[in-house]
C-alpha cells in the first residue's frame, strides 16, 4: 500500500523493481539442489552478472580477431593486441595457447591470471613473453588449468564510438580451435568446454564465409556445443570473409534496389542447406546468422571499391550491431533463466539421441559378437575335422610294418600252371620259344597288376600306387636274362625238330625252361616286392606330411577359435560397459531434465504464490490507486512470465 505522501510513480516503480523476485526465489530453490561446480557458474540472486559470450570454431578463422572487435577494439588496436596474444607465435599457427577469457582492464595496463593469481604487467613485450612461456607450458603439460586463464585487456585500446563494444564487464571466453593437431590442446579444448561452455549467455559458432564444413555435425561435438540445434536461442552462426569473395561481391553488384543485411543473412542460409548441411526448423532463423568482415583486409577492400564500400559497409555495422544487442539481451535475468529451463529441452533430445547410440552401439557390438561366434565354432568344427584327419594318417602310419611284412606273401607269382604246360610241349624248339614268349608276357602283366591284398596293406596304401609302368624295362631285363642261355641254345641248332630217341636234348631243354620260369617269376616278385617298399616309404612321407599339416592347421584353427572368444569376451565385456555406461548416462540425464523439471514447477510454484499475494493486496487497499497499480502489476507479471517460459 502506499505510505502518506508517496507519490504514485514511486510505488509504480517499486512494484516493477519486484517483478521478477518471484523467478529468482524459484531460482535459488533450484540452485541450492545443484552441485557446486554447477552452481559456481551461474547467475547469482542479483541478476547483474556480466555477460559471458563463448567462441568456438576451427582454427585460424578469425575468433580472437571476431572478440576484439566486439569487444569494441578499433583496427589500430586490434592489431597491437591480436600480436601481443599470439605470444610470439607465427601469423598462420593458432594463436590461442589455452582456453582463454578476455576482459576489459580497468585501467591502461594488462593483467594475466594464469590459474596462479592475477599480475599486472605494463609493457605489451612484456605481456607477449608472458603468453609465450604460457604456451610453452601448456604444450609440456607443465601448466594444470581447469579454468580459463583471464586476460585483462589495457582500457586505453577500446573505442569510444557510441553503439560500439560490449561493455567493460562482458567476458569472451575464446576456446581454441576445435580440433587442435595439439594432443595436449585436444583435451583442454573439451574438458573445458564441458565445464563452461553450458554456463555461457551466448554461443558464437564461427567459421569462414567460404567453407562451411564447421557446421558439419561431426565438426560440433564438443560438450554442449553439439546441442546448438536443440536449443538454438543460445547460439548465433557467424562467418569471417563473407565479404570479400568474388561471388559476393558480384551478387551485390548484381541486385536490384537497396540491399538489406537480411538479403545476406538468406543468401548465407541458402549457401547451408546446399551444402546439405542439416539445420532443423528451429535453427534455420536468419535472424540466428551473421555474415560480417573485419580485419585488415577488409579496410583494404573498403578503400580500393568506394561503391561496394558505400552498399556494404553500413549492412556489416548493421549486423554487428544486431550481434551486439542479442550479446545485451542474452544476459537479462529472463534470458538466463530460459536457459535453465532449456536444459529440460536439452536433456530431452540428448536423452532421445544417446538412447540412439547405444541402440546402434549395442547392435554392432551384437553383430560383431555373432560374427565372433560364428567364426568359433566354424574354426571349432574345422579343427574336429582336421584333428580327424590327423589321427587317421597317424593311424595308417602305424600299420606301415605290418603292411611292408604282408608285401613278401601278397607280391609272389605262382608259375605252377606255366611250368606244367611245359610237359606239354611238342619236340620242337619253336614250342619252346613260344611258351617262353607267352611266361614273359604273362610276367609283365602280372607285375603291373598284382597289389597287396593283405588287410593291413591295403588300409596303408588305400588308393596310392608305385608307378609300376616306369620299371617294366626292369621286367623285360630280368626276362632276357633268364631266358638268355637257353634261347642261345636253341638258336644253335641246325634243325627245329627234337629226336629224343637219339638225344636227351629236349628234355633238358625242357627242364632248363621250367627252372628259367621258376627264377624269372621269383625275381620279378622280387622287383615287385622291392618297388612296393620303396613306395611305403614314399606313402609315409606322404602321410607324415598330411598328418603334420593337419595338425598344423588344426592349432592354427585353434588359435583362431581362441582368439575369437577372447574377441567375443572383450565384445561382450564392452557391450556389458556400453549397457552401463548408457544406464549412468541415462541416470545423469534424467536427473538434469528432472532439476530442470523441478525449475519449472517451482516457476509456476512462486508465480501462482506471487499472484495470490498481489490479489489479497488489491482485496486490502485503502486506495483505489493501490489496487490499480497492484493490478497492473500483475499484467507485468504475466509478462515477465512468458518472456521466461518462452521456448
Amino acid at each position: 500500500m502506499m505510505t502518506r505522501g508517496e507519490k504514485p510513480e514511486v510505488r509504480w516503480a517499486a512494484l516493477r523493481d519486484d517483478k521478477l523476485a518471484w523467478a529468482y526465489r524459484a531460482y535459488r530453490r533450484f540452485v541450492e539442489g545443484l552441485s557446486e561446480d554447477v552452481r559456481a557458474h551461474l547467475m547469482d540472486g542479483a541478476g547483474d552478472q556480466e555477460p559471458y559470450v563463448v567462441v568456438f570454431g576451427k582454427t585460424q578463422v578469425g575468433k580472437t580477431t571476431l572478440l576484439l572487435d566486439l569487444m569494441g577494439l578499433g583496427a589500430d588496436a586490434q592489431a597491437r593486441v591480436s600480436r601481443v596474444l599470439r605470444g610470439g607465435r607465427a601469423f598462420g599457427k593458432s594463436a590461442t595457447a589455452t582456453t582463454m577469457e578476455y576482459r576489459r582492464s580497468p585501467d591502461g595496463d594488462w593483467h594475466l591470471d594464469d590459474g596462479s593469481g592475477m599480475r599486472r604487467i605494463a609493457a605489451d613485450d612484456d605481456m607477449c613473453e608472458a603468453l609465450g612461456e604460457l604456451r610453452q607450458r601448456m604444450s609440456k603439460r607443465r601448466l594444470k588449468v581447469e579454468k580459463p586463464v583471464v586476460v585483462w585487456i589495457p582500457d586505453d585500446c577500446f573505442g569510444q564510438t557510441a553503439g560500439t563494444g560490449i561493455g567493460i564487464g562482458t567476458r569472451m571466453l575464446d576456446l581454441p580451435g576445435d580440433n587442435p593437431a595439439d594432443e595436449v590442446e585436444r583435451e583442454h579444448v573439451e574438458r573445458m568446454a564441458q565445464r563452461y561452455v553450458p554456463h555461457a549467455d551466448l554461443i558464437l559458432l564461427v567459421g569462414r564465409g567460404d567453407d562451411l564444413s564447421f557446421l558439419n555435425p561431426e565438426a560440433l561435438t564438443l560438450p554442449s556445443i553439439e546441442d546448438w540445434q536443440y536449443v538454438p536461442n543460445r547460439f548465433r552462426i557467424v562467418t569471417t570473409y563473407s565479404f570479400t569473395p568474388h561471388t559476393v561481391q558480384q551478387f551485390a553488384r548484381n541486385h536490384k534496389g537497396k540491399l538489406t543485411a537480411e538479403h545476406f543473412r538468406e543468401r548465407l542460409l541458402e549457401q547451408i542447406q546446399t551444402f546439405g548441411l542439416p539445420l532443423s526448423p528451429e535453427a534455420a532463423s536468419t535472424a540466428r546468422f551473421f555474415p560480417l568482415e573485419f580485419g585488415q583486409s577488409w579496410q583494404t577492400m573498403l578503400q580500393e571499391d568506394a561503391a561496394f564500400a558505400k552498399r556494404v559497409e553500413p549492412l556489416v555495422n548493421e549486423l554487428k550491431a544486431a550481434l551486439h544487442a542479442d550479446i545485451q539481451a542474452s544476459a537479462t535475468e529472463a534470458a538466463r533463466f530460459r536457459n535453465a529451463l532449456d536444459v529440460q529441452v536439452v536433456t530431452r533430445h540428448k536423452r532421445k539421441a544417446r538412447i540412439e547410440q547405444g541402440k546402434a552401439a549395442l547392435a554392432e557390438l551384437a553383430e560383431r559378437i555373432a560374427k565372433a561366434e560364428a567364426t568359433e565354432q566354424q574354426a571349432l568344427c574345422g579343427e574336429r575335422r582336421i584333428a580327424r584327419q590327423a589321427k587317421a594318417a597317424r593311424a595308417l602310419l602305424s600299420r606301415r610294418a605290418a603292411a611292408e611284412q604282408e608285401l613278401s606273401t601278397d607280391l609272389v607269382f605262382d608259375a605252377e600252371d606255366h611250368i606244367t604246360k611245359v610237359d606239354g610241349l611238342t619236340t620242337n624248339t619253336s614250342a619252346l620259344f613260344g611258351r617262353i614268349t607267352d611266361v614273359t608276357s604273362w610276367l609283365r602283366q602280372r607285375f603291373l597288376d598284382t597289389v597287396p591284398s593283405g588287410s593291413e596293406a591295403r588300409k596303408f596304401f588305400g588308393n596310392s600306387r608305385p608307378n609300376l609302368t616306369a620299371n617294366i624295362g626292369k621286367v623285360k631285363r630280368i626276362t632276357d636274362d633268364e631266358f638268355a642261355t637257353l634261347i642261345a641254345r636253341m638258336e644253335g641248332y641246325s634243325l627245329d625238330e627234337y629226336y629224343p630217341k637219339w638225344s636227351n636234348c629236349f628234355s633238358e631243354d625242357k627242364k632248363r625252361l621250367k627252372d628259367d620260369i621258376r627264377d624269372a617269376s621269383v625275381k620279378t616278385a622280387e622287383l615287385l616286392q622291392t618297388v612296393w617298399h620303396k613306395h611305403a616309404g614314399k606313402r609315409a612321407a606322404e602321410l607324415e606330411v598330411e598328418a603334420a599339416a593337419a595338425e598344423s592347421e588344426g592349432l592354427g584353427l585353434k588359435q583362431i577359435a581362441a582368439q575369437q572368444k577372447k574377441a567375443r569376451e572383450k565384445l561382450i565385456a564392452r557391450s556389458s560397459e556400453v549397457e552401463a555406461d548408457m544406464t549412468r548416462a541415462l541416470a545423469r540425464l534424467d536427473s538434469d531434465e528432472g532439476s530442470a523439471a523441478r525449475f519449472s514447477n517451482m516457476l509456476d510454484e512462486e508465480y501462482l504464490t506471487e499472484l495470490r499475494e498481489k490479489h489479497a493486496r488489491v482485496a486490502m487497499a485503502k486506495q483505489p490507486v493501490d489496487a490499480l497499480l497492484t493490478l497492473l502489476s500483475v499484467a507485468d507479471l504475466s509478462e515477465e512470465r512468458r518472456k521466461i517460459k518462452l521456448s
